[in-house]
């Protein structure tokens, strides 16, 4: 699928230095037994995802798609993160029921792995929240990205 990178139209944050920016979180859906959107989001500290399909959202499986979370986006997924204080997260929350698709999020710090968190269910309603408006989000900007001339 050949969808361009917006970062040619300017909306992901320009760092001005010649190096990639640094990862700030990477967000996956893991497929289920259904049809689960299942992806793998790899979000940098200036606004650019790298997005892998896994299937069911709307973009073929492994296909590979590149993002942008606006300015103020961005801005308030890191309000959002400090807010979650990720640190303080246990690192697997569990289901007995083994069609429940998980979530995992690897959350780093001056480019370095500093948490990673399974989700499968239950937790802090914080978290849960948290993951539900960064998939909502994440899917928006998929379905903005398919319907570009």
């Amino acid at each position: 699928m050949g969808l361009s990178s917006c970062a040619s139209k300017g909306v992901c944050q320009a760092s001005g230095k010649s190096q990639p920016a640094l990862p700030l979180l990477q967000f996956q859906k893991a497929p289920c037994y259904g049809a689960c959107p299942a992806y793998e989001a790899n979000i940098m500290q200036d606004g650019s995802i790298t997005l892998i399909s896994w299937g069911n959202i709307g973009i073929p499986e492994n296909d590979t798609v590149q993002l942008c979370l606006p300015k103020q986006e961005l801005q308030q997924l890191k309000t959002d993160l400090a807010a979650l204080n990720y640190t303080s997260l246990v690192d697997a929350y569990l289901t007995q029921w083994t069609d429940r698709p998980s979530t995992y999020l690897t959350f780093y710090e001056n480019g370095k792995v500093a948490k990673r968190v399974k989700h499968q269910e239950g937790g802090p309603a914080s978290l849960v929240t948290f993951q539900q408006q960064l998939h909502e989000k994440l899917l928006k900007l998929v379905k903005q990205k398919t319907e570009q001339p």
